[in-house]
């Protein structure tokens, strides 16, 4: 397959490993190998402690040794906070079978090893020159290693396109889809392989109350489906509850207002969730805003499995696709009833992470959008699954003749970096944290360069609880405030 492909500016280009890596806290990975030679020392003393102590153990002193010897890429750190976590954890049950000392002794040091995967994180960091240093701090590093910890649950929970026939299905269906997204001309215009959507009528709408919020839940058929000749199509409209559409939306009595759509991450998607991530007190009742909260495919009340978007780019090359192509299909429809049923005068739209991403989408898809705020936008899913899923993985699509470049190709029609934005300059806006290790900056970084540098806000953060950093909340309202909806 030859290589077009999206945008890197920063992922190849222009990165620096930043000032940090000359700090003392460089050398935080004696904490974890120091840890997990404790545990195993004090596993091969006592037997009864050997189930406790072995898979900590031999974790922590294999990522700390990794760190120690070579560069800690992104899997070992992932692992050495999950391992430090598991540490803190066994430590209670270590304390009630051996002697409540030695319990305290490993949960502290593997607390320790915690906070210094955090410090490792950020001496590992390497960010393009555009983002700001990350200010070092230790409440900083615990945020930086929460996200190693989210990180490596999400790798482990995503459906395994690992080995034997799932491989060899995935590589079919890639050889099938490239001559014919190559003849239908959707790799050279990625814009065209999007189906312009039916405009919803009226939804079903049932009204809840959710602690002191009064709440519409919203519910329609989403009438997606991918075209007839695509791979996957069959196994795609096998999910049962795919195909009704869920959203939330907080109103205001008083007249129309300006609509703001909130899109979740990944993961997310339940009511709880979303309330917690978009906050209502500061949108909708500090900034005046009616807020929507959709559900995206595969998460939620959506989801086929027990994971919410468990399959989402989890580099099922067509299963990412018709994701893509859905939710903006969804979004689109919902779009149009603010407009038609709900008399919105103004319609925006922020989303975080993989809401990020759809939202990056949907500006480049929809032309009765009046703004779009990407934050910690996951804008090239391709170079994200193919630097953090298993090595297991990885090499058993490898063998099957797929590449990062592979997935990258196919990927273009739902690749903001591969779009065109149809929002004003002005009107479109990022914001991201500068130790991020969920979705790196060098995302937020690219994107910005491909939409032409619009307003950014680099916050001093990790991943979640972006609403709370000042940096977002003026992107945001400064935003906002060019669409004409504040």
């Amino acid at each position: 397959m030859k290589k077009r492909g999206p945008e890197k500016s920063n992922r190849e280009n222009g990165t620096s490993p930043g000032s940090i890596t000359t700090q003392w806290w460089s050398f935080s990975s004696l904490v974890p190998t120091l840890a997990g030679a404790l545990w195993l020392w004090i596993a091969a003393r006592d037997g009864t402690a050997v189930l406790l102590g072995a898979l900590p153990g031999a974790l922590l002193l294999g990522t700390g040794l990794s760190g120690l010897l070579w560069d800690a890429g992104s899997r070992t750190l992932q692992y050495m906070a999950l391992a430090s976590g598991l540490g803190v954890v066994l430590s209670v049950p270590v304390g009630g079978v051996l002697d409540p000392v030695i319990g305290l002794v490993l949960g502290t040091i593997s607390a320790a090893s915690f906070l210094a995967t955090g410090y490792v994180s950020l001496g590992e960091d390497r960010r393009p020159s555009d983002v700001p240093a990350p200010e070092i701090s230790p409440g900083f590093a615990l945020r930086v290693a929460t996200d190693e910890v989210m990180m490596c649950a999400i790798i482990l929970t995503t459906w395994p396109v690992a080995v034997g026939p799932v491989a060899t299905r995935v590589r079919r269906e890639a050889s099938e889809a490239y001559p014919l997204f190559e003849e239908k001309g959707w790799l050279a215009k990625p814009a065209t392989y999007h189906k312009e959507p039916p405009p919803l009528g009226e939804p079903a709408i049932q009204p809840i109350s959710h602690r002191r919020w009064e709440i519409e839940c919203i519910t329609f058929d989403s009438l997606y489906e991918p075209r007839v000749e695509e791979p996957g199509r069959e196994r795609w409209l096998a999910r049962r509850h795919d195909p009704t559409v869920y959203a939330w939306t907080l109103r205001h009595p008083d007249g129309a207002r300006p609509w703001l759509i909130c899109v979740h991450g990944i993961r997310a998607g339940t009511l709880r969730r979303n309330l917690s991530l978009f906050r209502p007190d500061y949108l909708h009742e500090e900034l005046g805003l009616n807020i929507l909260m959709p559900v995206l495919p595969t998460h939620g009340p959506r989801r086929t499995g027990p994971i919410s978007g468990e399959r989402t780019l989890s580099g099922d090359v067509m299963d990412s696709l018709h994701t893509g192509e859905q939710a903006v299909w969804d979004l689109r429809r919902l779009v149009s009833w603010l407009r038609r049923s709900e008399g919105a005068p103004a319609v925006g739209a922020i989303g975080h992470s993989l809401g990020g991403y759809i939202v990056a989408l949907l500006a480049s898809l929809e032309r009765d959008l009046d703004c779009a705020v990407a934050g910690n936008p996951a804008v090239d899913p391709a170079h994200l699954f193919w630097t953090n899923a298993p090595a297991i993985v990885t090499h058993s699509l490898s063998a099957q003749g797929m590449q990062e470049d592979t997935l990258e190709e196919l990927l273009r029609p739902v690749s903001p970096l591969a779009l065109t934005p149809l929002i004003p300059l002005e009107r479109r806006a990022i914001f991201a944290g500068v130790g991020d290790r969920v979705v790196p900056p060098t995302e937020a970084d690219s994107l910005w360069h491909h939409w032409e540098r619009p307003r950014v806000g680099w916050y001093q953060g990790a991943h979640s609880r972006f609403l709370r950093a000042p940096e977002a909340r003026k992107v945001l309202e400064d935003t906002l405030h060019a669409a004409g909806m504040l």
